[in-house]
Protein backbone atom coordinates (compact mmCIF):
# COMPACT_ATOMS: atom_id res chain seq x y z
CA UNK A 1 0.00 0.00 0.00
CA UNK A 2 1.56 3.31 -1.04
CA UNK A 3 1.41 6.16 1.46
CA UNK A 4 0.40 9.75 0.79
CA UNK A 5 3.35 12.09 1.22
CA UNK A 6 1.26 14.43 3.40
CA UNK A 7 1.15 12.01 6.36
CA UNK A 8 2.90 13.60 9.34
CA UNK A 9 5.71 11.97 11.28
CA UNK A 10 4.85 11.06 14.85
CA UNK A 11 8.47 10.16 15.64
CA UNK A 12 11.68 11.63 14.21
CA UNK A 13 15.15 10.62 15.34
CA UNK A 14 17.75 12.89 13.77
CA UNK A 15 21.49 12.14 13.56
CA UNK A 16 21.49 9.93 16.66
CA UNK A 17 24.81 8.47 17.85
CA UNK A 18 25.68 6.21 20.78
CA UNK A 19 28.96 4.80 22.13
CA UNK A 20 29.62 1.98 24.59
CA UNK A 21 33.19 2.50 25.70
CA UNK A 22 35.33 2.38 22.57
CA UNK A 23 32.58 0.85 20.42
CA UNK A 24 30.30 3.11 18.38
CA UNK A 25 26.96 1.30 18.33
CA UNK A 26 25.13 4.03 16.38
CA UNK A 27 26.59 6.63 14.07
CA UNK A 28 24.52 9.58 12.82
CA UNK A 29 21.31 7.51 12.47
CA UNK A 30 18.12 9.20 11.25
CA UNK A 31 14.77 7.41 11.51
CA UNK A 32 11.15 8.59 11.29
CA UNK A 33 7.73 6.99 11.63
CA UNK A 34 4.48 8.32 10.16
CA UNK A 35 1.25 8.41 12.17
CA UNK A 36 -0.94 5.34 11.91
CA UNK A 37 1.59 3.20 10.03
CA UNK A 38 3.58 0.02 10.63
CA UNK A 39 7.26 0.81 10.10
CA UNK A 40 9.77 -2.06 9.95
CA UNK A 41 13.27 -1.69 11.37
CA UNK A 42 15.64 -4.18 9.76
CA UNK A 43 19.29 -5.14 10.08
CA UNK A 44 21.57 -8.01 10.98
CA UNK A 45 22.22 -8.79 14.64
CA UNK A 46 24.53 -6.06 15.90
CA UNK A 47 23.36 -3.51 13.31
CA UNK A 48 22.04 -1.19 16.05
CA UNK A 49 18.26 -1.83 15.97
CA UNK A 50 17.88 -2.62 19.67
CA UNK A 51 20.18 0.23 20.71
CA UNK A 52 18.16 2.73 18.66
CA UNK A 53 14.87 1.52 20.13
CA UNK A 54 16.25 1.48 23.68
CA UNK A 55 17.12 5.15 23.20
CA UNK A 56 13.59 5.88 21.98
CA UNK A 57 12.08 3.96 24.91
CA UNK A 58 14.34 5.64 27.49
CA UNK A 59 16.44 2.61 28.45
CA UNK A 60 19.60 4.26 27.04
CA UNK A 61 20.43 7.93 26.64
CA UNK A 62 21.75 9.19 23.30
CA UNK A 63 25.20 10.78 23.00
CA UNK A 64 24.26 13.01 20.06
CA UNK A 65 21.24 13.89 17.95
CA UNK A 66 17.61 14.91 18.42
CA UNK A 67 14.30 13.14 19.00
CA UNK A 68 11.02 14.78 17.95
CA UNK A 69 7.53 13.71 18.96
CA UNK A 70 4.76 15.23 16.81
CA UNK A 71 7.28 17.75 15.52
CA UNK A 72 8.44 18.92 18.96
CA UNK A 73 11.88 18.06 20.34
CA UNK A 74 11.82 15.89 23.46
CA UNK A 75 14.55 14.85 25.86
CA UNK A 76 13.63 11.37 27.10
CA UNK A 77 14.84 10.93 30.68
CA UNK A 78 14.11 7.26 31.32
CA UNK A 79 11.77 4.36 30.54
CA UNK A 80 8.94 5.77 32.68
CA UNK A 81 9.22 9.15 30.98
CA UNK A 82 9.03 7.51 27.54
CA UNK A 83 5.86 5.64 28.54
CA UNK A 84 4.32 8.86 29.85
CA UNK A 85 4.91 10.39 26.41
CA UNK A 86 2.94 7.55 24.78
CA UNK A 87 5.92 5.48 23.57
CA UNK A 88 6.00 1.86 24.76
CA UNK A 89 8.19 -1.16 24.15
CA UNK A 90 6.93 -4.75 23.84
CA UNK A 91 10.23 -6.59 24.35
CA UNK A 92 11.25 -9.94 22.92
CA UNK A 93 11.53 -11.29 26.47
CA UNK A 94 8.03 -10.70 27.88
CA UNK A 95 8.07 -8.90 31.24
CA UNK A 96 5.12 -10.21 33.23
CA UNK A 97 4.70 -11.39 36.82
CA UNK A 98 3.89 -15.10 36.27
CA UNK A 99 1.99 -15.68 39.53
CA UNK A 100 -0.22 -12.58 39.04
CA UNK A 101 -3.37 -12.77 36.93
CA UNK A 102 -4.10 -10.81 33.74
CA UNK A 103 -5.78 -7.90 35.53
CA UNK A 104 -3.02 -7.58 38.12
CA UNK A 105 -0.36 -7.51 35.42
CA UNK A 106 -2.14 -4.95 33.26
CA UNK A 107 -2.68 -2.50 36.14
CA UNK A 108 0.48 -3.32 38.10
CA UNK A 109 1.48 -0.18 40.01
CA UNK A 110 -1.76 1.58 38.97
CA UNK A 111 -4.33 -0.54 40.82
CA UNK A 112 -7.59 1.28 41.69
CA UNK A 113 -7.91 1.87 45.45
CA UNK A 114 -10.90 1.84 47.76
CA UNK A 115 -11.92 5.36 48.66
CA UNK A 116 -9.77 6.81 51.42
CA UNK A 117 -7.56 3.70 51.74
CA UNK A 118 -4.52 2.05 50.17
CA UNK A 119 -6.44 -1.20 49.66
CA UNK A 120 -7.00 -2.49 46.12
CA UNK A 121 -10.57 -2.15 44.86
CA UNK A 122 -10.70 -5.63 43.31
CA UNK A 123 -14.23 -5.23 41.92
CA UNK A 124 -13.20 -2.10 40.02
CA UNK A 125 -9.90 -3.68 38.93
CA UNK A 126 -11.66 -6.56 37.20
CA UNK A 127 -14.41 -4.30 35.80
CA UNK A 128 -11.82 -1.89 34.35
CA UNK A 129 -9.84 -4.80 32.90
CA UNK A 130 -12.94 -6.34 31.29
CA UNK A 131 -13.85 -2.99 29.72
CA UNK A 132 -10.29 -2.43 28.49
CA UNK A 133 -10.02 -5.90 26.93
CA UNK A 134 -13.42 -5.51 25.28
CA UNK A 135 -12.45 -2.12 23.87
CA UNK A 136 -9.15 -3.52 22.59
CA UNK A 137 -10.87 -6.64 21.20
CA UNK A 138 -8.56 -8.93 23.18
CA UNK A 139 -10.16 -12.17 24.30
CA UNK A 140 -8.66 -12.86 27.76
CA UNK A 141 -10.07 -13.72 31.18
CA UNK A 142 -8.88 -11.03 33.66
CA UNK A 143 -8.71 -13.62 36.46
CA UNK A 144 -6.44 -16.12 34.66
CA UNK A 145 -2.96 -16.46 36.17
CA UNK A 146 -0.38 -15.41 33.57
CA UNK A 147 1.77 -18.55 33.79
CA UNK A 148 -1.31 -20.56 32.78
CA UNK A 149 -1.64 -18.61 29.51
CA UNK A 150 -0.22 -19.61 26.15
CA UNK A 151 2.74 -17.57 24.89
CA UNK A 152 0.39 -15.89 22.42
CA UNK A 153 -2.01 -14.81 25.18
CA UNK A 154 0.91 -13.60 27.31
CA UNK A 155 1.93 -11.44 24.34
CA UNK A 156 -1.59 -10.02 24.13
CA UNK A 157 -1.50 -9.30 27.88
CA UNK A 158 1.64 -7.19 27.37
CA UNK A 159 -0.02 -5.37 24.46
CA UNK A 160 -3.11 -4.69 26.62
CA UNK A 161 -0.86 -3.39 29.41
CA UNK A 162 0.83 -1.05 26.94
CA UNK A 163 -2.40 0.19 25.37
CA UNK A 164 -3.95 0.84 28.79
CA UNK A 165 -1.49 3.76 29.06
CA UNK A 166 -2.95 5.57 26.02
CA UNK A 167 0.08 4.59 23.95
CA UNK A 168 0.55 6.23 20.54
CA UNK A 169 3.74 4.42 19.45
CA UNK A 170 4.41 0.73 20.13
CA UNK A 171 7.85 -0.79 19.55
CA UNK A 172 7.55 -4.54 18.91
CA UNK A 173 10.80 -6.49 19.11
CA UNK A 174 10.52 -9.93 17.44
CA UNK A 175 6.87 -10.30 18.55
CA UNK A 176 6.31 -13.58 16.66
CA UNK A 177 9.53 -15.31 17.72
CA UNK A 178 7.79 -17.77 20.07
CA UNK A 179 4.47 -18.12 18.26
CA UNK A 180 3.04 -20.92 16.15
CA UNK A 181 1.71 -20.37 12.63
CA UNK A 182 -1.92 -19.66 13.57
CA UNK A 183 -0.84 -17.45 16.48
CA UNK A 184 1.40 -15.42 14.15
CA UNK A 185 -1.50 -14.82 11.77
CA UNK A 186 -3.70 -13.68 14.66
CA UNK A 187 -1.08 -11.23 15.94
CA UNK A 188 -0.46 -9.78 12.47
CA UNK A 189 -4.20 -9.21 12.02
CA UNK A 190 -4.30 -7.45 15.38
CA UNK A 191 -1.39 -5.19 14.43
CA UNK A 192 -3.27 -4.16 11.28
CA UNK A 193 -6.29 -3.30 13.48
CA UNK A 194 -4.08 -1.19 15.75
CA UNK A 195 -2.88 0.72 12.71
CA UNK A 196 -6.49 1.40 11.69
CA UNK A 197 -7.02 2.99 15.11
CA UNK A 198 -4.20 5.44 14.42
CA UNK A 199 -1.54 3.75 16.53
CA UNK A 200 1.96 3.69 15.05
CA UNK A 201 3.97 0.46 15.23
CA UNK A 202 7.74 0.06 14.95
CA UNK A 203 8.17 -3.57 13.95
CA UNK A 204 11.47 -5.43 14.41
CA UNK A 205 11.54 -8.92 12.90
CA UNK A 206 13.87 -11.24 11.04
CA UNK A 207 10.84 -12.82 9.32
CA UNK A 208 10.82 -10.80 6.11
CA UNK A 209 7.56 -12.30 4.86
CA UNK A 210 5.79 -10.71 7.88
CA UNK A 211 7.25 -7.33 6.98
CA UNK A 212 6.07 -7.65 3.39
CA UNK A 213 2.59 -8.53 4.65
CA UNK A 214 1.85 -5.80 7.23
CA UNK A 215 4.43 -3.00 7.05
CA UNK A 216 4.10 0.27 5.14
CA UNK A 217 7.72 1.42 5.25
CA UNK A 218 11.05 -0.16 6.15
CA UNK A 219 14.29 1.33 7.42
CA UNK A 220 17.47 -0.73 7.12
CA UNK A 221 20.41 -0.34 9.50
CA UNK A 222 23.87 -1.74 8.83
CA UNK A 223 26.91 -1.49 11.10
CA UNK A 224 25.26 1.17 13.27
CA UNK A 225 24.27 3.40 10.35
CA UNK A 226 20.99 4.00 8.54
CA UNK A 227 21.24 2.67 4.98
CA UNK A 228 17.85 3.58 3.52
CA UNK A 229 14.11 3.96 4.13
CA UNK A 230 11.81 2.51 1.47
CA UNK A 231 8.12 1.88 0.92
CA UNK A 232 7.51 -1.83 1.33
CA UNK A 233 5.42 -1.86 -1.84
CA UNK A 234 8.53 -0.89 -3.80
CA UNK A 235 10.96 -3.57 -2.60
CA UNK A 236 11.32 -7.35 -2.64
CA UNK A 237 12.64 -9.73 0.01
CA UNK A 238 15.81 -10.12 -2.09
CA UNK A 239 16.24 -6.32 -2.10
CA UNK A 240 15.94 -6.17 1.69
CA UNK A 241 18.46 -8.94 2.26
CA UNK A 242 21.02 -7.26 -0.01
CA UNK A 243 20.50 -3.97 1.85
CA UNK A 244 20.91 -5.69 5.23
CA UNK A 245 24.04 -7.73 4.54
CA UNK A 246 25.62 -5.76 1.66
CA UNK A 247 26.43 -8.99 -0.13
CA UNK A 248 24.70 -11.55 -2.30
CA UNK A 249 22.62 -13.99 -0.27
CA UNK A 250 20.07 -16.61 -1.21
CA UNK A 251 16.63 -16.24 0.35
CA UNK A 252 15.77 -19.88 -0.23
CA UNK A 253 17.63 -22.14 2.14
CA UNK A 254 19.13 -25.00 0.20
CA UNK A 255 20.11 -28.34 1.69
CA UNK A 256 23.61 -27.99 3.11
CA UNK A 257 25.93 -30.26 1.16
CA UNK A 258 26.14 -33.34 3.39
CA UNK A 259 27.31 -36.85 2.70
CA UNK A 260 24.94 -39.39 4.30
CA UNK A 261 27.74 -41.96 4.23
CA UNK A 262 29.25 -39.92 7.09
CA UNK A 263 26.34 -40.98 9.35
CA UNK A 264 27.60 -43.69 11.70
CA UNK A 265 26.21 -46.05 14.29
CA UNK A 266 23.37 -45.35 16.70
CA UNK A 267 24.33 -43.09 19.60
CA UNK A 268 21.03 -42.48 21.39
CA UNK A 269 17.80 -44.47 21.52
CA UNK A 270 14.59 -43.52 23.32
CA UNK A 271 11.90 -46.11 24.04
CA UNK A 272 8.35 -45.37 25.19
CA UNK A 273 9.34 -42.18 27.02
CA UNK A 274 6.37 -40.61 28.81
CA UNK A 275 5.65 -37.81 31.25
CA UNK A 276 2.14 -37.75 32.65
CA UNK A 277 -0.20 -35.39 30.78
CA UNK A 278 2.71 -33.94 28.77
CA UNK A 279 4.32 -36.50 26.41
CA UNK A 280 3.39 -40.10 25.67
CA UNK A 281 5.21 -43.13 24.15
CA UNK A 282 8.08 -41.25 22.51
CA UNK A 283 10.28 -43.55 20.41
CA UNK A 284 13.23 -42.48 18.26
CA UNK A 285 16.96 -42.89 17.74
CA UNK A 286 19.76 -40.71 16.39
CA UNK A 287 23.13 -41.74 14.94
CA UNK A 288 26.64 -40.32 14.83
CA UNK A 289 26.81 -37.38 12.45
CA UNK A 290 23.04 -37.28 11.94
CA UNK A 291 20.97 -34.09 12.22
CA UNK A 292 17.51 -35.02 13.50
CA UNK A 293 14.86 -32.30 13.52
CA UNK A 294 11.77 -32.12 15.73
CA UNK A 295 8.85 -30.21 14.24
CA UNK A 296 5.34 -29.39 15.46
CA UNK A 297 3.16 -26.52 16.60
CA UNK A 298 3.76 -24.59 19.82
CA UNK A 299 2.62 -26.81 22.69
CA UNK A 300 3.17 -30.07 20.80
CA UNK A 301 5.64 -31.30 23.42
CA UNK A 302 8.93 -30.80 21.56
CA UNK A 303 10.86 -29.00 24.31
CA UNK A 304 9.19 -31.16 26.95
CA UNK A 305 10.49 -34.30 25.22
CA UNK A 306 14.07 -33.06 25.37
CA UNK A 307 13.78 -31.90 28.99
CA UNK A 308 12.33 -35.27 30.05
CA UNK A 309 14.94 -37.23 28.11
CA UNK A 310 17.77 -35.24 29.76
CA UNK A 311 16.40 -35.68 33.28
CA UNK A 312 15.51 -32.00 33.77
CA UNK A 313 11.86 -33.04 34.18
CA UNK A 314 10.96 -36.39 35.74
CA UNK A 315 9.69 -39.09 33.38
CA UNK A 316 6.69 -41.29 34.18
CA UNK A 317 8.07 -44.24 32.22
CA UNK A 318 10.35 -45.19 29.37
CA UNK A 319 14.02 -45.92 28.77
CA UNK A 320 16.98 -44.04 27.31
CA UNK A 321 19.99 -45.82 25.83
CA UNK A 322 23.36 -44.22 25.13
CA UNK A 323 25.70 -46.22 22.90
CA UNK A 324 23.64 -49.33 23.64
CA UNK A 325 23.62 -48.99 27.44
CA UNK A 326 20.60 -47.86 29.43
CA UNK A 327 21.13 -44.60 31.32
CA UNK A 328 18.98 -43.03 34.02
CA UNK A 329 19.49 -39.27 33.99
CA UNK A 330 18.26 -37.37 37.04
CA UNK A 331 19.51 -33.90 36.19
CA UNK A 332 21.18 -31.76 33.54
CA UNK A 333 24.45 -32.38 35.39
CA UNK A 334 24.07 -36.13 34.83
CA UNK A 335 23.37 -35.47 31.15
CA UNK A 336 26.49 -33.32 30.69
CA UNK A 337 28.68 -35.97 32.36
CA UNK A 338 27.25 -38.52 29.90
CA UNK A 339 28.08 -36.25 26.92
CA UNK A 340 24.57 -34.90 26.28
CA UNK A 341 24.31 -31.11 26.25
CA UNK A 342 21.44 -28.68 25.69
CA UNK A 343 21.41 -25.30 24.00
CA UNK A 344 18.07 -24.01 25.38
CA UNK A 345 15.45 -21.92 23.60
CA UNK A 346 15.58 -19.21 26.28
CA UNK A 347 19.25 -18.41 25.80
CA UNK A 348 19.10 -15.12 27.74
CA UNK A 349 17.52 -16.78 30.79
CA UNK A 350 18.96 -20.30 30.62
CA UNK A 351 21.92 -20.31 28.23
CA UNK A 352 24.11 -17.42 29.40
CA UNK A 353 24.72 -15.24 32.45
CA UNK A 354 24.14 -11.83 30.90
CA UNK A 355 26.15 -9.77 33.37
CA UNK A 356 29.25 -11.97 33.10
CA UNK A 357 31.94 -11.65 30.45
CA UNK A 358 32.25 -13.75 27.31
CA UNK A 359 35.26 -15.44 28.92
CA UNK A 360 33.37 -16.34 32.11
CA UNK A 361 30.35 -17.64 30.20
CA UNK A 362 32.34 -19.86 27.85
CA UNK A 363 34.54 -21.35 30.57
CA UNK A 364 31.63 -21.80 33.01
CA UNK A 365 30.68 -25.26 31.77
CA UNK A 366 34.27 -26.54 31.73
CA UNK A 367 35.83 -24.61 34.62
CA UNK A 368 37.25 -27.78 36.13
CA UNK A 369 39.51 -28.14 33.09
CA UNK A 370 41.36 -24.97 34.09
CA UNK A 371 41.58 -25.61 37.83
CA UNK A 372 44.38 -27.14 39.89
CA UNK A 373 44.41 -27.18 43.70
CA UNK A 374 41.37 -24.88 43.63
CA UNK A 375 43.08 -22.21 41.53
CA UNK A 376 42.08 -21.21 37.98
CA UNK A 377 44.84 -21.21 35.35
CA UNK A 378 43.71 -17.92 33.81
CA UNK A 379 46.30 -18.02 31.04
CA UNK A 380 45.03 -21.39 29.81
CA UNK A 381 41.41 -20.27 30.23
CA UNK A 382 41.98 -17.13 28.13
CA UNK A 383 43.84 -19.07 25.43
CA UNK A 384 41.02 -21.61 25.04
CA UNK A 385 38.26 -18.98 25.13
CA UNK A 386 40.06 -16.72 22.65
CA UNK A 387 40.50 -19.66 20.29
CA UNK A 388 36.79 -20.58 20.50
CA UNK A 389 35.68 -16.96 20.01
CA UNK A 390 37.80 -16.77 16.88
CA UNK A 391 36.66 -20.17 15.61
CA UNK A 392 32.96 -19.38 16.00
CA UNK A 393 33.28 -15.78 14.81
CA UNK A 394 31.90 -14.12 17.95
CA UNK A 395 31.93 -10.39 17.17
CA UNK A 396 33.11 -8.46 20.22
CA UNK A 397 35.66 -5.92 21.41
CA UNK A 398 37.31 -8.44 23.74
CA UNK A 399 36.56 -11.64 25.65
CA UNK A 400 35.99 -9.46 28.75
CA UNK A 401 32.96 -7.78 27.13
CA UNK A 402 29.68 -8.62 28.93
CA UNK A 403 27.37 -11.01 27.09
CA UNK A 404 24.40 -8.65 27.60
CA UNK A 405 26.01 -6.21 25.16
CA UNK A 406 26.18 -8.80 22.34
CA UNK A 407 23.63 -9.31 19.58
CA UNK A 408 21.35 -12.36 19.71
CA UNK A 409 23.41 -14.24 17.13
CA UNK A 410 26.63 -13.68 19.03
CA UNK A 411 24.99 -14.68 22.31
CA UNK A 412 23.98 -17.95 20.68
CA UNK A 413 27.57 -18.53 19.55
CA UNK A 414 28.72 -18.02 23.14
CA UNK A 415 26.22 -20.69 24.30
CA UNK A 416 27.58 -23.12 21.68
CA UNK A 417 31.17 -22.23 22.58
CA UNK A 418 30.63 -23.37 26.17
CA UNK A 419 30.63 -26.98 25.02
CA UNK A 420 33.04 -26.91 22.09
CA UNK A 421 36.02 -27.99 24.20
CA UNK A 422 34.09 -30.92 25.74
CA UNK A 423 33.64 -34.40 24.34
CA UNK A 424 29.98 -34.14 23.33
CA UNK A 425 28.09 -37.14 21.96
CA UNK A 426 24.69 -35.49 21.36
CA UNK A 427 23.87 -31.79 21.01
CA UNK A 428 20.24 -30.86 21.73
CA UNK A 429 19.43 -27.51 20.11
CA UNK A 430 16.09 -25.90 20.99
CA UNK A 431 15.14 -23.21 18.44
CA UNK A 432 18.84 -22.42 17.79
CA UNK A 433 18.21 -19.53 15.41
CA UNK A 434 15.19 -17.87 17.07
CA UNK A 435 15.57 -14.09 16.87
CA UNK A 436 18.71 -14.29 14.74
CA UNK A 437 19.21 -12.52 11.41
CA UNK A 438 19.71 -14.33 8.13
CA UNK A 439 23.47 -13.83 8.02
CA UNK A 440 23.99 -15.15 11.56
CA UNK A 441 21.63 -18.05 10.79
CA UNK A 442 23.90 -19.21 7.97
CA UNK A 443 26.85 -19.17 10.37
CA UNK A 444 24.92 -21.24 12.94
CA UNK A 445 23.89 -23.73 10.24
CA UNK A 446 27.50 -24.16 9.20
CA UNK A 447 28.52 -24.71 12.84
CA UNK A 448 25.83 -27.38 13.21
CA UNK A 449 26.97 -29.03 9.99
CA UNK A 450 30.61 -28.98 11.13
CA UNK A 451 29.65 -30.64 14.42
CA UNK A 452 27.81 -33.37 12.50
CA UNK A 453 30.84 -33.93 10.25
CA UNK A 454 32.89 -34.51 13.41
CA UNK A 455 30.52 -37.37 14.33
CA UNK A 456 28.38 -35.51 16.87
CA UNK A 457 24.69 -36.42 16.79
CA UNK A 458 22.36 -33.39 16.61
CA UNK A 459 18.75 -33.23 17.80
CA UNK A 460 17.20 -29.89 16.83
CA UNK A 461 13.79 -28.43 17.69
CA UNK A 462 12.69 -25.81 15.16
CA UNK A 463 9.46 -24.03 14.24
CA UNK A 464 10.89 -22.93 10.88
CA UNK A 465 10.12 -25.43 8.14
CA UNK A 466 12.69 -24.01 5.66
CA UNK A 467 15.33 -24.48 8.35
CA UNK A 468 14.38 -28.12 8.87
CA UNK A 469 14.37 -28.70 5.12
CA UNK A 470 17.79 -27.10 4.78
CA UNK A 471 19.88 -28.97 7.31
CA UNK A 472 18.09 -32.05 8.67
CA UNK A 473 18.60 -35.65 7.58
CA UNK A 474 15.33 -36.67 9.23
CA UNK A 475 12.47 -34.87 10.98
CA UNK A 476 10.12 -36.11 13.70
CA UNK A 477 6.73 -34.39 13.73
CA UNK A 478 4.91 -34.02 17.06
CA UNK A 479 1.32 -33.30 17.97
CA UNK A 480 -0.23 -33.22 21.45
CA UNK A 481 2.74 -34.92 23.09
CA UNK A 482 3.11 -37.74 20.57
CA UNK A 483 5.25 -38.37 17.49
CA UNK A 484 2.98 -38.49 14.44
CA UNK A 485 5.61 -38.93 11.71
CA UNK A 486 9.28 -39.78 11.12
CA UNK A 487 10.24 -38.33 7.73
CA UNK A 488 13.52 -38.56 5.82
CA UNK A 489 14.93 -35.51 4.03
CA UNK A 490 13.28 -36.31 0.69
CA UNK A 491 9.85 -36.25 2.39
CA UNK A 492 10.23 -32.82 3.99
CA UNK A 493 7.46 -31.09 2.08
CA UNK A 494 6.04 -28.09 3.97
CA UNK A 495 2.44 -29.17 3.41
CA UNK A 496 3.19 -32.70 4.62
CA UNK A 497 4.96 -31.44 7.78
CA UNK A 498 2.04 -29.17 8.64
CA UNK A 499 -0.57 -31.86 7.98
CA UNK A 500 1.13 -34.26 10.43
CA UNK A 501 1.36 -31.44 12.99
CA UNK A 502 -2.30 -30.42 12.67
CA UNK A 503 -4.36 -33.45 11.59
Amino acid sequence: MSLPETVENIIEMQNVSKRFGGIKALSDVSFSVKKGTVHALLGENGAGKSTLMKILSGVYSKDEGKILLNGKEINIQDYAHSKSLGIALVPQELSLVPYFNVAENIFLGREPKRKGTLLVDWKKLYKDTEELLERLQINLNPRTQVDKLSVSDQQMTVIAKVLALDTKVIIMDEPTARLGHSEVDHLLEYIVNLKKRGISIIYISHHLEEIMKICDEVTVLRDGKSVTTEKVSGVTIDDLIKLMVNREFTTTLEKINRDNSEIGKEVLRVENLSRKNVISDINFSVRQGEILGISGLVGAGRTETIRTLLGIDKKSSGKVYLEGKEINLQSMGDAVKAGLVLVPEERRNQGVVLDLSIRANISLGTLGDYCKFGLINQRKEKQVVSSLVKKLGVKSGSIEQTVSSLSGGNQQKVVLSKWMSKSVKVFFLDEPTRGIDIGAKAEIYNLINDLAKQGVAIVMVSSEIPELQAICDRVLVMKEGRITADLNHNELDAEKLLSYAIN
